[in-house]
């Protein structure tokens, strides 16, 4: 009797930390900080760091939300062109005469430096299934909402003396796609993401100083702009790379100004860590 009761008692311990285990790995909420370097070739070519933040809410094995947040800025400093700009930009040659931009002490100061800045923040549900009990494969399909604010400035002249005109940009647009997931005998996890994106809002600002069309509002035309990623994730180590096509439309024509199509294509590399 004894002996039963002992065994009853180990067999009951094992299984509470069998479930114990189990809740433990499917955590309902990860938080994973990450940081990455991207070259955003645009207007001009950028390469930028981002820093951001992202929270994967699990409230049931059918069903994931992710919140991705964060911000980045240019680490380099390019000169602005104007060939492949926008019609809303500055031309050089209004500068060329004017102090400090005296083409005699350097022609390169007739020609601004730009800069990009701007933050983001995503987020998508998906429902995951496997393609069978025993694989390792699943298909997950997601709908999601995208933010992005971003502003791109020319500055021209030296330190001190510098005029600076900038153009704000506004995107927010419903997404959808699907992840393909596969987690090894090593638990690795790989993740391929295909998305597609549409603005419902897409938005460009001038500032008072624009001599084209001063502290003016305008509607851009609408396009798809696709993105694909893929991440491998050992442990709590996630490390991905993304490229992304933003695809910017004209400005309505309403206001008189015509601002072209442009193309940014964004490719970057991140790493992130969960808590």
């Amino acid at each position: 009797m004894k002996k039963a009761l002992l065994v009853s008692l180990l067999l009951g311990g094992a299984s509470t930390g069998t479930i114990a285990q189990s809740v433990d790995d499917s955590k309902p909420l990860t938080i994973t900080p990450q940081v990455s370097i991207e070259q955003f070739n645009w207007i001009e070519n950028y390469t930028t760091g981002k820093a951001g933040i992202k929270f994967e809410l699990k409230p049931s094995s059918k069903l994931n939300i992710n919140l991705d947040l964060g911000a980045y800025k240019n680490i380099n400093k390019p000169y602005a062109t104007q060939s492949s700009g926008n019609a809303l930009s500055i031309n050089f040659s209004d500068y060329k005469t004017a102090p400090p931009y005296s083409a005699s002490i350097n022609p390169l100061y007739n020609q601004p430096k730009a800069n990009l800045s701007g933050f983001y923040a995503n987020i998508d549900a998906g429902v995951p299934f496997k393609l069978s009990d025993t694989s390792k494969i699943s298909i997950e399909p997601f709908i999601g909402l995208e933010g992005k604010v971003w502003s791109r400035s020319l500055v021209y002249g030296q330190e001190g003396e510098q005029t600076v005109f900038e153009e704000k940009y506004k995107f927010l647009s419903p997404s959808l796609g699907a992840k393909l997931n596969y987690t090894s005998k090593s638990k690795v996890k790989l993740t391929l993401r295909i998305g597609v994106s549409y603005p419902a809002l897409s938005k460009l600002k001038t500032d008072e100083k624009n001599l084209t069309a001063p502290n003016t509002e305008f509607n851009l035309s609408k396009h798809l702009s696709p993105s694909i990623e893929a991440s491998a994730k050992m442990k709590k180590l996630t490390i991905k790379i993304r490229y992304e096509r933003l695809n910017l439309g004209s400005t309505d024509s309403l206001k008189g100004v015509t601002q072209p199509s442009t193309k940014a294509n964004v490719t970057g590399f991140s790493i992130g860590y969960d808590f």
